[in-house]
């Protein structure tokens, strides 16, 4: 280290300076203090011009996007399959099934499915009863409760006449 401070010295006193130099110095640090905020002001300037350009980017992929959306909805089909998406419309004459908590099965299955039919014995009327048993227990509105009535009514003349169909032999029931 002593060597290095040696030489640096010995480079220091070879320097000669002269009144010409000091003013070229001179004007050198003057015009790096004149130029630095204009530096400063350019280099801020195309950082912000960047960022907007990237802003601009993303708002028309935007408006890209959007516009694409709107063509979509002017589409009679694409409305169609968003009511029944979202609103749960159907055409007259279909039933909707909607699956609520939809268990996942695996991909690959290790079980092997029987070809021949097996009874599964379950307690059904208990399932029908609780069912009755949380509908009766609810309140619902009046227009709703007389349409509730109704289709029970319609069920049970249907599942009468099912009877009597598959029955023949047996008295009609009284409604």
């Amino acid at each position: 280290m002593k060597r290095w401070a040696g030489d640096l010295g010995a480079w220091a006193s070879s320097l000669r300076f002269s009144g010409f130099t000091a003013l070229v110095v001179v004007f050198v640090i003057g015009g790096a203090l004149i130029i630095s905020p204009s530096l400063s002001t350019f280099v801020q300037q195309r950082r912000e011009i960047a960022e907007l350009r990237e802003s601009v980017r993303v708002h028309r992929e935007a408006v890209t996007e959007m516009e694409a959306e709107r063509v979509k909805w002017k589409d009679p089909a694409y409305i169609r399959s968003q009511a029944r998406d979202r609103l749960f419309y159907v055409v007259p004459g279909e039933t909707q099934l909607n699956v609520i908590d939809d268990v996942v099965l695996p991909v690959e299955s290790d079980e092997k499915t029987s070809a021949k039919l097996s009874q599964v014995e379950g307690d059904w009327t208990g399932g029908l009863a609780a069912s009755f048993l949380k509908a009766g227990t609810a309140e619902p509105a009046k227009d709703q409760a007389a349409k509730d009535q109704a289709a029970k009514d319609q069920a049970a003349k249907d599942q009468a006449a099912k009877d009597q169909a598959a029955n023949p032999q047996a008295p009609a029931a009284q409604p």
